[in-house]
């Protein structure tokens, strides 16, 4: 049975404006998350690259509990599907996550690909950036996954220069993973991987200098019709 506060809990300090609110103070962190029960093209910058067979789509799935995005990209290697979280219906990027000392941020989300060994996926917070693959973001916080291998790595990037922790293991074929981090602010990252601290990273290349946007995407490795199935993506910072 859960614990009954009736008179509600708070995060606030006592003598502040929402001291005696009934719940939690809301205005402590800023944050985006979107389990995908809708989708809405104009949410994002979409950039697509069709070479192969086909098109690209993206469609909520039917056949998934909780909302899941399913992107399938055209057949050609190098096809590819990647977003950036929007401010104007799909123009312009909303860079509005900035990291910074003494300011704590979190990071979650749970994909699956079809065949996790022969996409690249990117996902997390970077700078505005088109082509992730082939031009690499100059500044972001966030997963990769390479082609050929499947192997998952968390990547800080400020100014093209990269601070990386491996060792998160590689992505199955149609098998789910949640990802996340934890940057307590000082000097460290906590890195999960389904729910489970698997290493933790030491920053060396905070990018402190640049607003970033929440991003993912994903590009072919063969020339085939390969997905990316996104349930869910959320990023939070401390005010």
């Amino acid at each position: 049975m859960p614990v009954h506060y009736t008179k509600g809990i708070t995060n606030a300090e006592v003598d502040t404006t929402m001291g005696q609110f009934l719940d939690m103070d809301e205005s402590k962190v800023y944050g985006y998350f979107n389990d995908f029960l809708v989708y809405a093209a104009t949410d994002w910058v979409l950039t697509t690259a069709e070479g192969g067979a086909g098109s690209a789509t993206e469609v909520v799935a039917d056949d998934e509990a909780g909302g899941v995005l399913t992107v399938t990209n055209a057949g050609g290697s190098g096809d590819h599907d990647n977003f950036q979280l929007s401010n104007d219906g799909g123009t312009d990027d909303s860079e509005s996550f900035l990291f910074a000392l003494q300011k704590k941020a979190w990071f979650k989300t749970r994909f699956k690909s079809n065949d996790g060994d022969m996409v690249t996926i990117h996902i997390g917070l970077h700078i505005a950036n088109t082509d992730p693959v082939n031009v690499a973001p100059t500044d972001g916080v966030f997963f990769k996954v390479t082609t050929a291998t499947g192997a998952m790595t968390f990547k800080e990037v400020k100014n093209s220069v990269a601070t990386e922790e491996t060792g998160l293991g590689t992505l199955g074929d149609d098998t789910f993973v949640s990802l996340g981090y934890y940057w307590d602010g000082v000097d460290t990252y906590y890195i999960y991987v389904n729910d489970i601290l698997t290493a933790t990273a030491t920053s060396a290349t905070l990018p402190d200098d640049e607003l970033l946007a929440v991003s993912f995407g994903v590009e072919n490795g063969e020339a085939d019709t390969n997905t990316l199935e996104i349930d869910y993506i959320g990023a939070w910072m401390e005010r």
